[in-house]
């Protein structure tokens, strides 16, 4: 069994292998998860005002820091890749964003950022990527103002994950053949670190670390959050896509989870 201290170096290296190919994907504003998906959510649940002072967790090339700036916020950034933190920073000159090399799974060098002074916190669509969530969640928890709040976005658990199978069919209709895209699952429960191959394409496969909703849950409310709101964003009707057997096709179902947690008093 790889030690954490040695996990979390093997992710760092799979998330700077594919830095180049991940910054390309998303450019300036994201691929389609996160301009349809990922940033609207975690934009309407966050509630950034001009002024406040915001951290972003996982923050990959930038792209929601970026929009957080744009918003009028002052921004703290932060990933575990110094590639992808390289790729931010060519990409934000002349916003008000600080970017930083951290292991979020590093309580303290987390909390190090400052003790109470954000009034905000996101992370989007990274804590399936981290072998443990509960010391960013606590870092997080001391980082924020009492009337803070944090939002997530992830892979949503119970639709979204290795396991998950699209599967299409013909069948006839009313006198004409049609094809049906069907969402196949084979376990959810089961709670575990897998590889995961990412976007068509990607250079190299990373960890994911699936947990279903109720741990997920559980252990933010661990560490002193409580939740007051949440989305399920699927995508809309006549999103194109190069590919039939995607996302795009399923407006059924919900491939982002994302959630808005507070401070307890």
């Amino acid at each position: 069994m790889m030690d954490d201290y040695a996990l979390n170096d093997e992710v760092r290296q799979q998330w700077n292998l594919k830095a180049e190919f991940w910054d390309a994907l998303h450019g300036d504003e994201g691929n389609a998860f996160h301009r349809y998906l990922v940033s609207p959510a975690a934009e309407r649940l966050l509630g950034i005002q001009p002024g406040e002072l915001a951290l972003d967790v996982g923050c990959g090339n930038g792209t929601f820091a970026r929009r957080m700036a744009d918003l009028g916020a002052q921004v703290v950034a932060t990933d575990i890749s110094d590639k992808l933190i390289e790729r931010a920073k060519a990409r934000s000159e002349g916003r008000d964003i600080t970017y930083q090399v951290v292991d979020a799974t590093n309580e303290q060098a987390l909390a190090a950022l400052g003790e109470g002074r954000f009034d905000a916190a996101v992370c989007n669509m990274a804590m399936m990527d981290m072998s443990s969530i509960q010391p960013m969640l606590r870092a997080v928890r001391r980082l924020l103002k009492a009337r803070g709040r944090f939002v997530f976005t992830v892979m949503h658990p119970c639709f979204n994950s290795t396991v998950a199978t699209f599967v299409m069919e013909s069948a006839e209709r009313e006198g004409r053949l049609v094809d049906q895209v069907f969402l196949k699952l084979s376990d959810y429960l089961q709670v575990g670190t897998r590889i995961s191959a990412g976007a068509p394409n990607e250079p190299n496969p990373h960890y994911v670390f699936h947990r279903p909703l109720h741990m997920l849950l559980s252990q933010c409310f661990q560490v002193g959050f409580v939740l007051d709101g949440v989305e399920e964003p699927a995508f809309p009707l006549g999103v194109e896509s190069k590919h039939l057997l995607s996302w795009t096709n399923m407006t059924q179902f919900p491939p982002v989870f994302a959630a808005r947690l507070r401070p307890t008093r």
